[in-house]
């Protein structure tokens, strides 16, 4: 009897902290994405190049956890936010980060409904 009540409990709990993991992965990436756009600061190389990378690591775990077209246009924006900051184009890291914005704010007021 305890063990179907673990059971039971585990087959709960797992998605719930999915969900809470999805939706810190989004949170995050919304703040880089948002501090990408400053350009008020000089960002050097370096920070654009491991800013560009982890953007695309949360990225790709949201488009892998999200089966949804604005998940896979998250995705594809940041990875050209991550190349543009690669080649030291900062506007266009900049840009690409404006256009990723908007598909995670839409991913993120789906995952509040």
């Amino acid at each position: 009897m305890k063990f179907r009540w673990m059971l039971i409990l585990c087959l709960v709990a797992i998605p719930l902290a999915a969900q809470t993991n999805r939706a810190a992965d989004l949170s995050h990436l919304q703040a880089i994405l948002l501090d990408a756009q400053n350009d008020k600061v000089t960002i050097g190389a370096d920070v654009w190049r491991i800013t560009g990378n982890e953007a695309v690591a949360l990225a790709n775990r949201i488009a892998a956890s999200s089966k949804s077209s604005a998940a896979r246009d998250l995705r594809t924006h940041v990875r050209e936010m991550r190349d543009a900051a690669v080649k030291g184009d900062a506007a266009g890291a900049r840009s690409h980060a404006g256009m990723a914005l908007p598909f995670a704010n839409q991913l993120a007021d789906s995952m509040a409904k």
